[in-house]
């Protein structure tokens, strides 16, 4: 693996040329920071068709209270081939800083989802098109706080939200709406929370997240559900592995109708208990294919599959390598989960972590968080796998109807200064790598 060193090219747009036969390792196209003065956190990153990205998040930077106190929202930035920004928006709604969720839809729609603070707390599904304008606004809830936390799209232009309600008893909640801001079915499920969906070839729904394992409370699976695209179930499964496993680095689904799903799992370390980067893929009939641990990171925030081979890409955290404390990392495996392909990290003399990553041909795209000024560094990493002691079992319980409220808020977004020269505490950055 070849290491490249980025230097300040102007406004915090960072552009390396390839050299000639560099293309068998990853290596680094561009590299953007973008903020203001406050925090700028990534939850998500996704390409279009014309190979921008769009990166989304929470950002106090741009926004008060009636205090005078930094309130954050929900941002979105769309970046162009070439790392620059083509536009960026705030929703004007209250949010808290978390991880919203990006999708592309039909016609190059982009679908946002996340949280609001609004109405004791609802889930906030955003439709833009891709000149940024906003196409409409819905929030989705009852009494209580209520979270989409993942979004994904069908080819019909339908979209789907998945998260975690507690006005319905509590539980993983997929609520669907057609292309026009319509609600078409809202479900929920168990005492769970949901972290991740997709949608398969067929128009299949998979949804996952975390669940109560027994009456332990401190031992935690992964509930995994298929539905149809009418909100009927299909199966339900758990997979459980150790003590605490999580899917919160999200779903992807393949072209064969099997899912990738990415989290964390708890790991004895010497004589402590740590986590590690979890991979699991199952096929369209909820059967395991496989389970890895990375042992190179501490957590994964987000999967993609490529969709030339199947590979699998992953991101998250490493403590373990890299240029400073804490470093942002992508992972390749290959389709079957037999082998690592490569990794690398990127990051700088502080603190990074990696939470949205997406496949667009020959190119990786990485969403980010950084506390560091440029430059940064990508640096070869292992990509060492192992196989944990797991189980995937048929999961008790049933899909219901519940009776979410939906709303148009009427918000609306404004167009912040974001400023792609680093401002200092935390920021965004999206980062370009060639397969």
């Amino acid at each position: 693996m070849k290491c490249r060193r980025v230097m300040p090219a102007g406004l915090g747009v960072f552009l390396l040329l390839l050299a000639a036969g560099s293309s068998s390792a990853q290596t680094l196209l561009t590299e953007t920071t973008w903020g203001g003065a406050g925090a700028e956190f990534t939850g998500d990153v996704a390409t279009a068709a014309d190979d921008s990205a769009y990166v989304v998040g929470t950002s106090d930077s741009f926004a008060v209270d009636q205090f005078g106190t930094p309130s954050p929202r929900i941002f979105i930035v769309k970046f162009a081939p070439n790392g620059a920004v083509a536009w960026q928006r705030i929703w004007n709604g209250p949010t808290i800083h978390g991880r919203p969720a990006v999708a592309i839809g039909a016609g190059n729609a982009v679908f946002v989802a996340g949280f609001t603070t609004n109405n004791g707390g609802d889930a906030v599904l955003l439709k833009f098109d891709a000149s940024g304008a906003l196409l409409w606004e819905r929030t989705w809830g009852g009494a209580e706080n209520d979270s989409a936390n993942a979004v994904a799209t069908g080819a019909d232009g339908s979209v789907y939200i998945t998260g975690r309600e507690t006005s319905f008893g509590g539980g993983l909640f997929v609520v669907k709406f057609d292309g026009a801001g319509n609600l078409v079915w809202q479900r929920n499920t168990n005492a769970a929370g949901g972290d991740a969906i997709a949608v398969g070839p067929d128009g299949s729904v998979y949804a996952a997240g975390s669940i109560i394992r027994d009456a332990n409370l401190a031992n935690f699976d992964v509930l995994v559900v298929k539905l149809t695209s009418t909100g009927d179930e299909v199966w339900r499964r758990t997979y459980s592995a150790g003590e605490v496993v999580d899917a919160r680095g999200r779903m992807a689904a393949d072209a064969d109708g099997s899912i990738v799903f990415a989290g964390a799992i708890q790991t004895q370390k010497r004589n402590s208990v740590g986590i590690a980067p979890l991979i699991v893929k199952l096929d369209q009939d909820g059967n395991l294919l496989f389970s890895r641990v990375f042992t190179g990171g501490e957590t994964a925030d987000a999967v993609a599959i490529a969709p030339d081979d199947g590979s699998i890409y992953v991101t998250g955290t490493t403590t373990s390598s890299g240029a400073g404390f804490q470093d942002a990392f992508v992972l390749h495996v290959d389709s079957t989960g037999k082998k690592g392909l490569d990794a690398v990290t990127w990051g700088g003399p502080g603190f990074e972590e990696g939470r949205g990553i997406a496949v667009a041909g020959a190119t990786v795209v990485l969403g980010a968080t950084t506390t560091t000024a440029p430059p940064y560094s990508l640096l070869g990493a292992t990509a060492k796998l192992s196989t944990p002691k797991s189980i995937v079992a048929p999961a008790v319980g049933a899909i219901a109807d519940v009776a979410g409220v939906v709303s148009n808020p009427g918000l609306g977004t404004a167009i912040p200064n974001g400023s792609t020269t680093y401002a200092g505490n935390f920021e965004a950055a999206v980062v370009r790598i060639v397969r």
